[in-house]
């Protein structure tokens, strides 16, 4: 006889209500924040231009004066 009781499978979570649901990893939930994204991205180009602009302006030789 097949046992048609959804409680009585193998598979964790599979209808039995008991289990709490699982945390989900900070990886994940930094990765779906659009506005995280969004904001340390802009905030990576702001540090990594501003750098490259800085180590330019003092790799600069001094300009020969006429």
């Amino acid at each position: 006889m097949v046992d048609s009781d959804p409680r009585s499978t193998d598979q964790p979570g599979a209808g039995g209500g008991a289990d709490a649901p699982e945390e989900i990893p900070l990886g994940q939930r930094l990765l779906d924040n659009w506005v995280f994204l969004l904001i340390s991205c802009l905030v990576i180009f702001f540090i990594f231009y501003t750098g490259w602009g800085l180590v330019e302006i003092a790799s600069l030789s001094d300009a020969p004066l006429p």
